[in-house]
């Protein structure tokens, strides 16, 4: 899952948001440094992460894309199923998207100074671009996924992504459905425990 569904998923609240955010920064034991909620937000990211990766519907959306898109291919479905959590948020909260967002964006800039380094050059152009918000759109997650592209070490075609995306449009947001509706209850039973 990409940044909006962690948000999501983190109920949130501000300390799970926060470890949220930094599951991809904070490598290893590190999280350990961190206050226990947000290392618990941490731990919650990496769980999400695992179950993702080897849930039967995720892969049947990256197999789509491996010829070619290669490894990116699990990167590039992250970003479309924020796509469709995006568009159909109204059917996942009763909060508007932009107040989620706005409150995301909030609760990080008040804790910046914890974040390391690049997490906070990722919270800035994620503020300025509203990346969240804009994943909604089609042209959003093509300005996304051409940024990527952009940063990557390593020759890919993530910037093309959008054409795959809409033409198999229909069958991506019906995973992404089955899919979003097991890691609630995944996530849930996880907070639980």
């Amino acid at each position: 899952m990409n940044l909006l569904a962690h948000f999501y998923l983190s109920r949130a609240t501000a300390p799970l948001m926060v470890g949220s955010f930094l599951g991809d920064f904070v490598k290893g034991k590190k999280y350990q440094t961190f206050e226990p909620a947000i290392a618990e937000g941490i731990l919650l990211h990496r769980e999400i992460d695992y179950f993702t990766d080897f849930h039967p519907v995720f892969l049947q959306s990256k197999h789509r894309l491996v010829d070619q898109h290669h490894h990116f291919a699990g990167v590039i479905v992250d970003i479309f199923y924020d796509h469709f959590l995006a568009k159909n948020w109204h059917s996942y909260s009763d909060i508007p998207l932009e107040t989620f967002t706005q409150k995301i964006y909030r609760t990080l800039h008040e804790q910046q100074t914890i974040l390391p380094q690049k997490a906070q050059q990722v919270l800035r152009y994620m503020r300025e671009h509203d990346w969240l918000r804009n994943y909604a759109e089609l042209e959003g997650i093509a300005r996304t996924l051409r940024g990527m592209e952009k940063r990557s070490r390593y020759p890919n075609q993530m910037g093309s992504a959008t054409e795959n995306l809409l033409q198999h449009y229909e069958r991506f947001e019906q995973e992404f459905s089955e899919f979003f509706e097991q890691v609630r209850v995944h996530t849930r039973e996880w907070l639980t425990e």
